[in-house]
C-alpha cells in the first residue's frame, strides 16, 4: 500500500514558476476550465474536467486516415489507444486550415463516456476559473456551432472580448465525424 502521508521535496528547476493553487476556498468563483485559442483568433474553453491531458506532438506522429472528413485530420497513437485527431477549427465551421507545417501541434485530448478524441488547436492560453456570472447562453452569432457552443463569456479573453464554452459531450456525439463541417 503506498503511504500518500510523506512528501519528498522536489529540487528547483530554473525558469520554472511554482503552479497557482485555486484562489483561497472563500475567493473560488465558477469553475476550472482549459482556455485555448484557434488560429483564427477565437478563445475557447472547455471544463478542466472534460479535459483528459494537453498534449504536444509533431505532425507526423499523426497518421492519415483514408475516407474521412477533412477535419479529421489523421489518428494517434495516445498511451496504447488509438484516437482521431481533428482541426478543432474546421471542425466548428471555420474555412482556414491549422498549419501543420510546424515542429509540434497543440492537442486536447478530451474524453466522455468512453469517447477520447484529440482536439488540434493553435495555442493552449492556460487554465482559469470562470465565473458564471459573466456567462451568457449561446446566441444567433454561434447558430451553426450548437449545441457544441454552450454559450460565453465577455471580456475574459486575453487581448479577445470573448471566450466561447464548449460542450464536450455535443462535440464528441457530434455527426461532424462522419460527415465533416456544417452538420
Amino acid at each position: 500500500m503506498v503511504d500518500n502521508s510523506v512528501s519528498l521535496p522536489v529540487p528547483d528547476a530554473p525558469g520554472l514558476e511554482p503552479l497557482a493553487g485555486p484562489p483561497a476556498s472563500d475567493a473560488v468563483q465558477g469553475e476550472l476550465h482549459l482556455r485555448f485559442r484557434l488560429n483564427t483568433g477565437d478563445e475557447l474553453a472547455l471544463a478542466a474536467t472534460g479535459v483528459q491531458e494537453v498534449i504536444g506532438i509533431s505532425p507526423e506522429w499523426i497518421t492519415p486516415v483514408p475516407n474521412v472528413p477533412p477535419v479529421v485530420l489523421g489518428a494517434y497513437n495516445f498511451r496504447g489507444q488509438v484516437i482521431w485527431v481533428a482541426d478543432l477549427g474546421q471542425f466548428l465551421g471555420f474555412a482556414n486550415p491549422l498549419s501543420t507545417s510546424r515542429s509540434e501541434v497543440s492537442v486536447v485530448v478530451v474524453a466522455h463516456e468512453g469517447l477520447t478524441v484529440g482536439l488540434a488547436v493553435d495555442q493552449v492560453v492556460g487554465v482559469d476559473w470562470l465565473d458564471q456570472k459573466g456567462f451568457r447562453p449561446a446566441g444567433p452569432s454561434t447558430a451553426g456551432q450548437a449545441p457544441i457552443i454552450l454559450g460565453e463569456w465577455s471580456g475574459q479573453g486575453e487581448g479577445s472580448s470573448r471566450v466561447r464554452l464548449l460542450q464536450p459531450a455535443a462535440l464528441l456525439q457530434s455527426g461532424r465525424w462522419i460527415q465533416g463541417t456544417g452538420a
